[in-house]
């Protein structure tokens, strides 16, 4: 019985195109199922192994997949005659790379840049973008409808086509790589553009590294070393032999694993089985590098290793010229308040708060919970400042180690330790000068970094890392938060002073739940985003969303509007929310007759409101006692909703506070609501 591979992907023309190329290679070897997100998924898919498009569709692709599914993720690249004429443009050639979103055109850019095109400079171009590039040349990957007019040379490079990692790593997982199909991939490797560096080479050396192939394949990056299982070097790549040649040293030197790899890793090598980015430098030739060292289990044996070196400058550099790209060109900050959706009391005085803060040249902290719009109301804030025709540099520290931290926001002179890039780095604030740098997590910022932070703040200048030369800075900075930073100062790990350094102008962003009433202006918006504007919400669906308490706020209910857009009809319904939300809907019946009492509260808060009611019509309770009733009955509730509501109650004349310790009983009024519902 043939074992099922499963394709998912976002639109039907993905999945038949991909389909096609699959099928090519293991029709006689695998039964292959396609599923599009946009035609939906019914129910559970089985299948051996499940090959995703993108990562951003695990979520989705999860919920028809059992528990225990494998999951691996596709990789890309072009075709030798697709690029040929790219390789033959004079170099410094400028062009718009045109696609129909802004990720996908910087992923195609970051592959293209990796495949060693240098010679071009790719700008961004997608649709609704505000200011087009006067370019007349532009580059494709198939998409031709969202073509600018200008443009007057088109180069079509076409479709991207699978990866020979992407092939091996289906062969492999599902246990049917025979000689037929390694002979098909050693001809498809001739006719692309191989993205796993060395790769190529390595699969068609031998045919028993083509056989162990396999973990290679699972963790290939740049530099790869195989060797037999006492360590002897069986295989390296060219990247092997462009990172540790020195003068006195030659790749043909290279003869065990304690030739490349330095003295004081060995033990670090040797004793552990599998080894995971481990931070490794070299002092003879000056760099650092990540080495990752996993096993080649053959017939249940270890037969060897394979030792994978990622240099950390090369993966900073494709970072830097990217990010550098997008701040020259004016593509960061693209938000304005005009963008920002509703039209609740509570948030257009937020974004009249907001529009005071940006006329004022001073440092702001913006607070709210995670999926608010922290950063879409700190680009908005720049964009009507008088910085605004000058850079908006963001970074989340939250994303970064302490080190990287520091170096990216201040920079580095040449030789500051061992890898740093030959003349120095300029930090994010250089960047930023007369302009804007928004530090969103910035409560994640460890203390000596925020010393340095308090320092900018206060001289209007910064030290790159290993230097000795003051630079003038002229930034403004806004920073944000989810967290209790006042909580952090108590616990000792953030700053006092520099929490009131940045808190000159506060905003603080109101969660969904306390403007529910922008709810069905968002759904419209993100319908009409996603190109599904014609598509209507069930009036009982709309019920629950407004409702749902939307702990993830905005972009929760991006995410679920999202997935019921894709897997919906023109009419969604209950049976089109995800799982986590369906689970938790309304009760129709009891909800419409109970919203109409306390139409102003959230549906959680309105089952807690009842809940009192009706434990007071029996007896008079203390807050602490109806908490413990609540508990002891295993309702989901804190001693803080308890005091909530219960204030509430008594500001609706619902309940009144006794005497002493005689707690809290009904009023007439609140027997009247018990009686009719």
């Amino acid at each position: 019985m043939k074992k099922k591979l499963l394709l998912i992907t976002v639109e039907p023309s993905t999945r038949d195109k991909y389909l096609k190329e699959l099928n090519y290679f293991f029709k006689d070897h695998l039964e292959i199922e396609g599923y599009s997100i946009k035609e939906g998924i019914n129910g559970l898919i089985e299948g051996d192994l499940a090959l995703i498009t993108s990562l951003l569709l695990t979520n989705i692709a999860k919920k028809h997949l059992p528990k225990n599914t494998k999951i691996i993720y596709m990789t890309r690249t072009f075709s030798h005659n697709s690029l040929k004429e790219l390789y033959n443009l004079p170099q410094n050639t400028k062009a718009m790379f045109v696609t129909n979103e802004s990720i996908s055109a910087i992923e195609s850019i970051a592959t293209l840049y990796e495949l060693g095109l240098t010679n071009i400079e790719f700008i961004p171009v997608y649709p609704n973008m505000e200011n087009i590039p006067n370019l007349k040349i532009a580059v494709t990957p198939g998409q031709l409808n969202y073509m600018p007019s200008s443009v007057e040379n088109i180069i079509n490079i076409g479709w991207k086509v699978l990866d020979l990692s992407t092939l091996m790593d289906i062969g492999t997982k599902l246990d049917i790589m025979n000689e037929e199909l390694e002979e098909k991939f050693i001809l498809y490797a001739d006719t692309i553009m191989p993205i796993s560096h060395g790769l190529h080479s390595t699969f068609a050396s031998t045919s028993r590294i083509k056989n162990l192939m396999n973990t290679v394949l699972d963790i290939v990056d740049n530099g790869v070393i195989i060797t037999d299982r006492n360590y002897k070097i069986v295989h390296y790549n060219e990247s092997v032999k462009k990172m540790f040649s020195t003068n006195r040293k030659k790749s043909e030197d290279f003869k065990y694993y304690k030739d490349i790899i330095p003295k004081e890793f060995w033990d670090k090598i040797l004793k552990e089985e599998i080894v995971e980015n481990v931070f490794m430098e070299s002092f003879e030739i000056h760099k650092s590098f990540l080495v990752t060292k996993r096993t080649i289990n053959l017939y249940k044996r270890i037969n060897g290793y394979v030792i994978l070196v990622k240099d950390i400058t090369d993966i900073q550099n494709l970072e830097n010229k990217l990010r550098k790209q997008l701040i020259e060109k004016g593509y960061v900050a693209k938000y304005k308040f005009k963008d920002i959706s509703g039209t609740s009391k509570v948030l257009l005085e937020c974004i009249n708060k907001a529009k005071k803060i940006a006329k004022i040249d001073a440092p702001a902290l913006i607070m709210g919970e995670s999926g608010t719009g922290k950063e879409l109301f700190a680009q908005s804030i720049h964009n009507v400042s008088k910085r605004s025709t000058r850079p908006f540099v963001a970074i989340n520290c939250a994303a970064l180690p302490s080190t990287l931290l520091e170096s990216e926001l201040f920079g580095y002179e040449e030789g500051s330790f061992t890898g740093a890039k030959k003349g120095g780095k300029r930090g994010l604030f250089e960047l930023a000068h007369t302009g804007t740098i928004f530090l969103d997590e910035i409560g994640d910022v460890p203390i000596n970094v925020q010393v340095k932070l308090l320092r900018i703040l206060q001289e209007k200048e910064v030290m790159r890392v290993g230097g000795s030369n003051i630079i003038p800075v002229d930034v403004r900075v806004i920073a944000a938060t989810n967290q209790d930073l006042k909580g952090l100062i108590e616990k000792g790990t953030f700053r006092m002073d520099l929490y009131y350094r940045l808190n000159v102008l506060g905003l603080h962003l109101p969660p969904l739940r306390d403007r529910k009433e922008d709810i069905k202006c968002l759904i419209k918006d993100i319908l009409d985003e996603l190109g599904y504007s014609n598509k209507k919400i069930d009036d009982n669906v709309m019920n629950i969303l407004l409702n749902y308490s939307w702990k993830g706020n905005v972009r929760e209910l991006r995410n679920c509007v999202e997935y019921m857009a894709y897997m919906g009809g023109d009419l969604l319904t209950k049976d089109d929310l995800p799982e986590d939300i369906k689970s938790v809907s309304l009760n129709t019946e009891t909800s419409t007759i109970k919203c109409f009492v306390f139409d102003d509260l959230l549906y959680t808060d309105r089952k807690i409101a009842f809940y009192i009611l009706n434990l007071l019509n029996n007896k008079s309770c203390g807050r602490r006692a109806i908490y413990q009733n609540a508990i002891a009955e295993g309702q989901n509730i804190s001693e803080h909703d308890v005091r909530k509501i219960m204030t509430y109650l008594n500001e609706k004349d619902l309940i009144i506070y006794g005497k002493g310790r005689s707690g809290a009983k009904l009023t007439n009024k609140g027997r009247e609501i018990l009686k009719h519902y």
